[in-house]
């Protein structure tokens, strides 16, 4: 039987879905032939390329949360329904990362250009299929899980983390907030590891991983009330900031082979975890660096504030808290009662 391993095996769900989906659009009254063919052409391109391609982390962990909860292999009909739900994961993370990637003016994602960067799809497009992609989650979660007594759970859980996301977005896309059309003159008052946490818990920890343990609680029958969601919320948030913090430091050192896209926080002014520690480590000179070149297009200044970050030794401050955040990791998986779910 497929269990959260069989990767092949979940990428079937996917193309099952992405057929019925594409499906619906001859169900549409009053549209020509040529028009539907327009609209299964165009969006099946943008499934394959949107959807699935990353490592499914978030939804493979829906499958195997469910495996943990029910303390056994899984029925071929229980491997679908996870495996459905753990798509809605991955639908949800393109939705964002679609939008994100616009709102940031990304040039590439998981080593290939952006959606928007297409020539035949541009931001105009880009901006209605982000939306686009959203709603399809809930025609899925409808077609399969209507009759489900967890039904309004599931439907809740992904309206809550759609509104946590987004009010994480806008904390990070107003790090530095905009007057009168344009970005105000940059504000470093305003990146403190205060707001970063704030950001992180929002537009990371809930859909990246707290969503993914919610949904196999509430698929396999534990009221909202559960002391498990508590416990799984408290690890998730832990293991969220880790990532971000982690997604920052790679942001700014890894080559972009290896990261998978080309790093812009620096240059977008994020409130980056590397820029909060920096500005509580700085002397009044080094802050200048930051003042001069932080937020600003300029290949010459971004390599500026990378060597002020290392001048700082922030590599290895994040390899100490890297250490420090698995510890407490640990404990709290440890607390978890019974043994079998942690």
């Amino acid at each position: 039987m497929p269990g959260a391993t069989d990767k092949d095996a979940f990428l079937k769900v996917f193309d099952q879905l992405k057929t019925e989906l594409i499906g619906d659009f001859q169900d549409l009254p009053g549209l020509s032939d040529s028009l539907k063919e327009q609209l299964t052409t165009y969006y099946t391109e943008c499934l394959e390329t949107t959807v699935p391609g990353g490592k499914m982390t978030r939804g493979l962990t829906v499958v195997k949360g469910i495996e943990v909860l029910k303390g056994r292999a899984l029925t071929d009909e229980e491997f679908f329904d996870a495996a459905v739900l753990g798509w809605q994961v991955e639908w949800l993370q393109a939705f964002f990362l679609v939008a994100d990637d616009v709102m940031d003016g990304s040039i590439t994602r998981r080593g290939a250009p952006c959606w928007y960067k297409h020539p035949h799809v541009t931001q105009d497009n880009a901006i209605n299929d982000a939306l686009f992609l959203e709603v399809l989650i809930y025609k899925s979660l409808r077609r399969h899980f209507r009759k489900s007594p967890a039904y309004v759970q599931l439907l809740e859980l992904f309206i809550d983390t759609t509104f946590q996301t987004e009010v994480g977005q806008h904390i990070d896309t107003n790090g530095t907030p905009y007057a009168d059309g344009k970005r105000a003159p940059l504000d470093l008052s305003r990146f403190t590891l205060d707001r970063y946490q704030g950001c992180v818990r929002y537009k990371t920890c809930y859909y990246s991983f707290y969503i993914s343990c919610a949904l196999a609680l509430a698929y396999c029958g534990y009221s909202p009330e559960s002391d498990l969601y508590t416990k799984a919320d408290a690890v998730t948030m832990r293991l969220g900031e880790y990532f971000q913090i982690q997604d920052d430091v790679l942001d700014a050192f890894a080559p972009p082979e290896v990261l998978g896209k080309i790093g812009t926080d620096i240059e977008d002014a994020k409130c980056s975890w590397l820029v909060c520690k920096a500005l509580e480590l700085v002397t009044p000179e080094q802050k200048e660096v930051l003042v001069a070149h932080y937020g600003k297009h300029d290949p010459e200044g971004v390599e500026k504030v990378k060597a002020l970050y290392r001048e700082l030794g922030l590599e290895k401050i994040y390899e100490d808290y890297e250490e420090e955040q698995k510890t407490a990791c640990d404990e709290l998986i440890a607390s978890i009662q019974p043994e079998s779910f942690q």
